[in-house]
């Protein structure tokens, strides 16, 4: 069977929009005028900006910030040079992870154990990337910042097959309504919206998506993320806070159920939400906690691609049929 191919100039296109994007960073951050004589060859990150080597911070050391954002386009365009191409025939998933705040290392934890999770169970390995904030991995991944966050998405759309592969994005991090947080003080980071998400997503051009959000309040991203072909999964309701963002936890309430727990046993990202719904209002109960309500959006045109996805994955791992899951608890209910 033939596969319509993504035209040849839709990736030097994506990659100039992210190089221009990334210069005019560096030129905001420390005025500097080395984009402005970037090699159109573009054959190394050295060649487009300045190599600067940061040492790797100490408890009490102050954040360079000049160096930090300099760090930037080298950090993210080590890990898209990683990425993998799409593979014809087969429905690939690309994972892309966001730690938002770098106060507190549960996000960074969490974004950490997902990715590992992915990459060996859900066939992502080099086709997957991170983006954390956090003083433990600022010299060695990029910041979790709206610019990285576009560039990313633009970069693995790059790769992607529109019609055959699907994109597995996942947030965590503090909250409010229709806000994410994105915080690593003393970098002024710009929050991440409901509305700008979808711009993203849609600039991309990335049709068949799963996106996944742990954060208090994050059940108002769904509405402004809806669309026939996507899945939309949230720690709580849009007027309820979520629970576990210690900085002693590895994961969320959320994070693990849904990840650690859940998705450990099915290929399935709609059954692994039904199953941690019932897990955390267990927890949540135990604990005497205002339930938080997570919810699910189900596109209506999502659910057979899915299917795809997970019965590739069940014969890559020769895993036996699913079992029939209890049923959901319906939304008037949540």
């Amino acid at each position: 069977m033939l596969h319509a191919r993504r035209h040849p100039s839709r990736n030097r296109t994506a990659w100039t929009r992210f190089r221009n994007a990334a210069c005019l960073i560096l030129v905001v951050a420390a005025s500097a005028a080395g984009c402005a004589h970037a090699d159109e060859d573009q054959s190394t990150a050295a060649e487009i900006v300045p190599r600067v080597t940061v040492p790797p911070p100490r408890a009490d050391d102050v954040v360079n910030v000049e160096q930090v954002y300099y760090a930037q386009y080298r950090l993210i365009a080590q890990q898209i040079r990683a990425l993998a191409p799409e593979r014809p025939g087969i429905p690939d998933l690309y994972f892309v992870g966001f730690a938002g705040d770098a106060q507190q290392d549960v996000f960074m934890r969490e974004i950490h154990s997902v990715h590992r999770l992915f990459d060996d169970r859900f066939d992502t390995r080099g086709r997957s990337l991170t983006l954390i904030n956090n003083r433990a991995t600022v010299t060695s991944t990029p910041l979790a910042s709206t610019h990285n966050l576009l560039a990313a998405l633009d970069q693995v759309a790059a790769r992607m097959d529109p019609d055959e592969d699907v994109l597995f994005l996942y947030l965590t991090s503090h909250g409010s309504r229709g806000v994410l947080a994105v915080d690593f003080p003393p970098l002024q980071l710009n929050p991440l919206t409901a509305e700008t998400l979808r711009e993203m997503l849609d600039q991309a051009r990335i049709k068949w998506r799963v996106i996944v959000i742990s954060a208090c309040y994050s059940g108002s991203f769904i509405r402004p993320l809806e669309t026939d072909t996507s899945l939309i999964i949230t720690a709580a309701r849009s007027d309820r806070p979520s629970f576990g963002c210690s900085n002693e936890n590895k994961f969320t309430y959320f994070g693990r159920a849904y990840f650690d727990e859940a998705l450990r046993h099915t290929y399935s990202f709609i059954d692994a939400e039904a199953t941690a719904v019932r897990t955390i209002s267990k927890w949540e109960t135990s604990e005497n906690l205002r339930p938080s309500m997570p919810q699910i959006y189900v596109g209506a045109k999502i659910g057979p691609k899915l299917a795809e996805i997970e019965t590739r994955l069940r014969r890559l791992h020769a895993a036996p049929p699913p079992t029939p899951m209890a049923k959901p608890i319906p939304m008037s209910e949540r």
